[in-house]
């Protein structure tokens, strides 16, 4: 139960790193992140999400799920950014 807590934390924690970054992102249209970066954590956080799915680790599935999302969505702006930026 404790180590739920501790999981769940850091979740929240993690999670609201990727927020700011994301939602910048999708405000510029573009990503200042290196693209290698973002690869090499959305290819961690994707392997991740899959074995948190085979040890049925429901914390880890949301972590893991959440920061793929994320790292995703900067990764298509790296490599497709928009022209115009949304106010």
């Amino acid at each position: 139960m404790i180590f739920d807590v501790l999981g769940y934390i850091g979740f929240v924690s993690l999670a609201i790193c990727w927020i700011p970054q994301t939602i910048d992102t999708i405000k510029q249209g573009k990503v200042l992140i290196k693209k290698s970066f973002l690869l090499l954590y959305a290819v961690g956080s994707t392997m991740l999400l899959l074995q948190a799915i085979g040890i049925d680790n429901l914390p880890l599935i949301l972590l893991n799920g959440y920061t793929a999302t994320a790292s995703l969505i900067n990764l298509y702006y790296g490599y497709f950014p928009r022209t115009q930026r949304i106010v």
